[in-house]
């Protein structure tokens, strides 16, 4: 007896979706704990102000992309990149470039790590002017598989050979290979003046660049919401931090942006409505003229389904 007040009024059903859509939704995607962590910058040492695409200390993985977390140690910024730790020597965010060392080539070139320098291809990229050099260990006294090459002794794995490009070992026992700058002059370089120790442990040193791949649009138009750029772990995308739902109440990639609902007017006719980003302002009024009409259908269905007599009664 009572379902007809639903079955008559499939708009005020449609009210209600509209209704949890606009409020419920905004309030999960713009997490206010979320927009105070990601405007946390990072800072050590020379680097300061740094956020998104990064995170790390301060700041929580859902403000930057996981592969690109910073670490503080003392003063020094250190990142992970395929199971090699770096220094970061600088971050340009305008060029989005990487400046980084090997922290296992700091204090010399004689008990590196044993993994060669490599680079997730979907989030960064080697920077220009750099060569990759194959510093070859453990090789015996007069074991040179690299003719024309320097050769150097470490006391902890032998005798080494460096050549450039990228080999193994060969009869050797270990190999790194490590990306270097190459010195942009008038003059030809051979590359054979690094072949000297101090040199090589030099230009090791000075680091190298590498350009992070993300799209920073999305950011863009985030921030000119008053939004803080994020990382959506679960979409694996970037995403839009918000304090509170207002001027631009939609996250996450602006997804509900533009939304489009088919409300039922009855069993013949339909009626579309786009819903675009909207402020608390005109969130209250829409619901407001939204009310008023279901209202207005219901007194309409309630006196169809008693009779006219129904309010002389009343």
């Amino acid at each position: 007896m009572n379902s007809w007040v639903l079955s008559s009024s499939p708009f005020l059903v449609s009210l209600f979706f509209i209704f949890f859509f606009f409020i419920k939704i905004p309030l999960s995607l713009c997490d206010e704990d979320m927009y105070e962590s990601c405007s946390n910058m990072f800072n050590c040492g020379k680097l300061n102000n740094i956020g998104f695409p990064f995170w790390g200390d301060n700041r929580p993985n859902s403000c930057g992309y996981t592969g690109l977390k910073l670490n503080c140690q003392g003063s020094v910024a250190t990142i992970k990149i395929m199971n090699v730790m770096y220094q970061v020597l600088g971050i340009n965010p305008d060029a989005q470039i990487l400046k980084i060392t090997r922290e296992d080539f700091s204090t010399g070139i004689c008990s590196p790590e044993f993994v060669n320098s490599t680079l997730d291809p979907t989030l960064l990229d080697f920077g220009s002017g750099l060569r990759n050099l194959t510093i070859v260990y453990g090789c015996g006294f007069s074991l040179i598989p690299f003719l024309g090459v320097g050769q150097f002794n470490c006391q902890i794995n032998g005798f080494a050979n460096i050549k450039w490009g990228d080999y193994g070992p060969g009869e050797c026992k270990e190999s790194v290979v490590v990306p270097v700058p190459v010195p942009v002059q008038s003059i030809p370089w051979t590359g054979i003046e690094i072949f000297d120790r101090p040199k090589l442990e030099e230009a090791i040193r000075e680091g190298f660049d590498v350009k992070w791949k993300v799209d920073t649009a999305a950011c863009l138009n985030c921030t000119e919401y008053k939004g803080v750029c994020g990382y959506d772990l679960k979409q694996n995308q970037s995403t839009c931090y918000y304090s509170s739902p207002g001027t631009y109440s939609t996250c996450a990639n602006n997804r509900f942006a533009s939304s489009q609902f088919i409300i039922s007017n009855g069993q013949h006719s339909t009626t579309t409505y786009v819903i675009h980003p909207i402020s608390d302002e005109q969130m209250i009024l829409f619901i407001f003229v939204i009310l008023i009409i279901s209202l207005n259908r219901l007194i309409c269905n309630i006196d169809n389904f008693l009779g006219e007599n129904f309010w002389g009664w009343v």
